[in-house]
């Protein structure tokens, strides 16, 4: 007994140095992600300033593209410690809930434990690549800064980011032996010691190269070992940006040499991420977060509430309407969603409402947030493409349109068939409804300018989104809705979103490249030609894949995992890749509906414990089949993305 007392208080003991290590680590890395923050509003205040000098003084910020592409790099390593402290990498946990929980803990430690390895690995080559900067003494061309200090600072971050994922496994690893689970402990040092040889072989270390011997006559038979095995790292939890990145890796590494590997993991993420353009994703999301905070989403609700809530079915009218409006600001699903169901469905519910339409309407307008300009989605396909963000923008209002108009028109055949599923609200008075149009014309007109401006070439796709990010800041800030902790649970948010995309995008890097060396593309388009299907079949076979896709997968991990091969055998065919982009994204809104694992049926069965998943269920699938109607409608008439971009 007096043993069991002293097991229970060491325990106790441990857990409560964990917490208070955890909230240190929370602390230092809140602090390095609010370089990030100081990064984004720089990049986003600089070009507001470019914008005014511009049409108003005849001159312009020198170099600011150079600075930006700096500032950009800055951004994106800093978010990631406190990202991975708290666990923004996106990870499928299918195998996780399938095995019993004794076993879960080694799971996550396997999981870990490659997580250290891949971002120690990213950071050591940041570093080299920093190293090589400052011994040529290269600079940037128009300002002549030295490059090498803001590689130093990204790779410091890296590493940082690594040695969280490293106390993590510590912390796992410890709470295994204190658990006494000798078999878990058992398959966590097996992964300990295969990620030991993995370390090794790469860094050359080992005196052969045994992934020389995966080297088969055909690269592509290599290419599908290394998919096949990236599969195997994503259902054992590893996070979809690492297994990316490593399946990557050991593939160059079999096709090259480690060293080679290495180098290009250095010089390939760099690269990418100091393009000025891919700066584009933050200040969107920026511009979002101060939206949400602002309480935009709600006044867009009650003026679409003002407006139309006492026809029959207005409030489900009333909330897609305004997961519209609010999504052009987010260019966020879940944010969207969130911010409109939280409204929305405990008002639908308090007038009877079925649960199945309250749930179905929000959920489907939810994804309107990816689809209607500015949308993430839409600007990590332009990046990876190498696409007009501006076009794809203007590419998608027509199309956004009519996604609004078939989710209300799935609404009004709904309460044909069932009228009983909803009732007719009171007219609002006139006053009220302009009361309600003036709390919202702010973000109207800020929506009205950043879309006028791209579409009207006014401004860039980069200003667009630095003039979104402070407006809808000075937005936050006149309604008085910004105080210091609402400012800094914003960039916290912020920063959490922005390292779950950037942990997906250093991993698809490595390999896209590798793919690249080894003719996957090529080979992917020769496999069509042989089936000798004609263009449209070829297109609607990629449609059900991202369908079937969709209600497994993640929708940001499905696109990077699957444009690299899927675009260049659209451009192939010669179809538009700004069409093809639209129709990449509507796919992806429409799996995140589509059960079982839609994204949006969890979050919106997250609001109300009291509404069944299956009923969440039963409320989808309408939405989702206005979604097969709107993919028909988009292949048949494709001019409905492709004509406003001709006209800029």
């Amino acid at each position: 007994m007096a043993l069991e007392e002293e097991a229970s208080t060491q325990v106790a003991t441990a857990t409560g140095e964990t917490v208070k290590g955890n909230a240190l680590i929370s602390s230092v890395t809140r602090r390095v992600a609010s370089i990030a923050v100081v990064a984004v509003l720089g990049i986003a205040f600089m070009n507001v300033t470019d914008i005014v000098l511009r049409n108003f003084f005849g001159t312009s910020l020198y170099g600011l593209n150079e600075i930006t592409a700096l500032l950009v790099a800055i951004a994106v390593s800093t978010c990631l410690p406190y990202g991975m402290h708290t666990g923004a990498a996106i990870t499928i946990r299918y195998l996780e809930h399938a095995v019993s929980p004794s076993w879960r803990p080694a799971i996550a430690l396997y999981a870990s434990t490659l997580s250290t390895l891949f971002f120690a690995l990213l950071a050591w080559r940041v570093t080299a690549v920093a190293h090589d900067l400052q011994a040529s003494g290269q600079t940037t061309i128009m300002t002549d800064i030295a490059k090498a200090p803001f590689f130093y600072g990204m790779a410091v971050a890296l590493w940082l980011a690594a040695a969280v994922l490293a106390i993590a496994a510590v912390q796992q690893t410890l709470s295994l032996f204190a658990s006494g689970r000798a078999a878990a402990i058992g398959v966590s040092l097996l992964g300990f010691a295969l990620s030991a040889w993995v370390l090794s072989t790469l860094l050359g270390l080992s005196p052969s190269t045994p992934f020389q011997v995966l080297k088969p006559a055909n690269p592509l038979l290599l290419a599908a070992l290394v998919f096949v095995g990236m599969w195997i790292l994503i259902l054992l939890t590893v996070p979809i940006g690492v297994a990316m990145g490593l399946a990557g890796l050991i593939g160059t590494t079999a096709l090259l040499r480690s060293s080679a590997a290495l180098s290009v993991l250095g010089s390939e993420s760099t690269a990418f991420i100091t393009q000025d353009s891919l700066s584009v994703l933050p200040l969107f999301l920026l511009m979002g977060a101060f939206a949400s905070v602002a309480g935009i989403g709600s006044d867009l609700y009650r003026f679409a509430f003002a407006a139309i809530g006492h026809v029959r079915g207005g409030l489900a009218h009333a909330s897609i309407l305004a997961c519209a409006a609010f999504g052009t600001l987010t260019g966020s699903s879940v944010a969207t969603q969130m911010s409109i169901g939280r409204i929305a469905l405990g008002e639908m519910r308090e007038r009877n409402y079925s649960p199945e339409l309250a749930t179905g309407s929000i959920a489907a307008g939810g994804t309107l947030g990816q689809l209607i300009p500015p949308s993430s989605a839409l600007i990590l396909f332009a990046v990876m493409a190498g696409e007009s963000v501006g076009k794809l923008f203007v590419g998608a209002l027509l199309p956004g349109i009519l996604a609004t108009l078939l989710y209300m028109g799935a609404v009004t055949v709904w309460l044909i068939l069932f009228p009983q599923h909803a009732e007719r609200g009171p007219r609002q008075p006139l006053i009220e409804v302009a009361r309600t149009a003036k709390n919202a014309w702010s973000v109207l007109v800020l929506l009205a300018v950043v879309l006028g401006g791209i579409y009207f070439g006014i401004f860039t796709e980069l200003e667009a989104g630095s003039v979104g990010a402070a407006g809808a800041f000075v937005i936050a800030l006149a309604r008085g809705k910004l105080n210091a902790i609402s400012f800094w649970k914003t960039m916290a948010d912020t920063t959490r979103t922005l390292a779950t995309m950037y942990s997906l995008i250093f991993g698809v890097t490595i390999l896209s490249f590798f793919f690249g060396i080894s003719h996957v593309p090529q080979a992917f388009l020769n496999l069509i030609d042989t089936l000798g299907l004609p263009a449209l079949g070829v297109i609607l076979a990629l449609v059900a894949c991202y369908l079937i896709l969709g209600t497994v997968m993640d929708a940001f991990a499905m696109m990077v995992i699957t444009i690299p091969i899927f675009v260049p055998l659209v451009n192939s065919l010669g179809y538009d890749p700004i069409w093809w982009g639209l129709m990449t994204v509507i796919c992806m809104e429409a799996g995140m509906i589509s059960p079982p694992f839609g994204l949006n049926i969890f979050v919106i069965s997250s609001l109300d414990s009291s509404i069944s998943l299956m009923k969440v269920y039963k409320g989808c699938w309408p939405f989702f089949a206005s979604s097969v109607v709107k993919i028909a409608l988009l292949i048949a008439f494709p001019w409905l993305v492709t004509w406003l971009p001709s006209t800029m």
